[in-house]
C-alpha cells in the first residue's frame, strides 16, 4: 500500500512539473506588450484588493468604538 502512495506522489509532481513548464511556455509566447498589460491589470487589482481590505478594516474600527459610546450603565440605589 505503501508502493502505491509513492507511485502517485511522483507522478503528481511530474504532472506538475509539466504543467509549471507548459506555463512558462505559454508565457514566452505571449508578446510583450500584452505581458506588460498583464503586469499592469495584475497591479490594478491588487491594490483594488488591498484597498477595500484597509477601508473595511478602519469602517469596522469606527463603528465599533461608536457602539462602545452609546453604552450607559446607570446604577441606582433603592434603599434611601
Amino acid at each position: 500500500m505503501g508502493e502505491a502512495a509513492d507511485r502517485k506522489v511522483i507522478e503528481i509532481d511530474d504532472a506538475r512539473t509539466q504543467l509549471e513548464l507548459d506555463l512558462r511556455e505559454l508565457e514566452e509566447r505571449l508578446p510583450a506588450p500584452l505581458r506588460s498589460m498583464k503586469s499592469v491589470v495584475g497591479m490594478f487589482i491588487g491594490s483594488a484588493v488591498l484597498m477595500f481590505l484597509v477601508l473595511r478594516r478602519f469602517r469596522s474600527k469606527k463603528s465599533a468604538s461608536a457602539q462602545a459610546a452609546e453604552v450607559v450603565v446607570r446604577i441606582v440605589r433603592e434603599d434611601l
